[in-house]
């Protein structure tokens, strides 16, 4: 493997993030901001993790109003991707809680709801799932 063949293996996940696209498509399902090596996942007010009820969500520059939950990005080992890296933050359950902005990284409930939407992006795209790592 090199460093070209496995973005090229991977191609096909952020073809797929970028069909679902939260800032261009409008369907339920779309929610994923995808980059060149890593996609946001973010959550709208009928799709969202466990505690979120209530949270305001505004559109700003989306399709639909949402608010950021994670982020996923390639772990390399060398020139292997050898595993996903999923952190998260709920920045607008942070201020909507009173609990502060930053004040709720990688809440297990989020982590749960994000990595069930990795694996789903992952089936869609047809390219198997790596393990998934928590990044601090």
């Amino acid at each position: 493997m090199t460093y070209a063949s496995e973005h090229q293996r991977l191609k096909p996940v952020l073809e797929a993030a970028r069909k679902l696209d939260i800032a261009t498509n409008p369907t339920p399902e779309a929610i994923f901001e995808a980059g060149n090596g890593a996609f946001q996942i973010w959550c709208t007010p009928d799709d969202h993790p466990s505690g979120w009820e209530g949270v305001s969500m505004t559109r700003c520059a989306f399709s639909k109003p949402c608010a950021y939950v994670a982020s996923v990005r390639w772990g390399w080992e060398g020139e292997r991707i050898v595993h996903l890296w999923l952190s998260s933050d709920a920045y607008e359950l942070g201020d909507h809680l009173g609990a502060g902005r930053y004040a709720l990284h990688n809440r297990p409930e989020d982590l749960t709801w994000a990595e069930s939407k990795v694996h789903r992006l992952f089936q869609l795209a047809g390219v198997p799932i790596p393990p998934i790592v928590i990044e601090d």
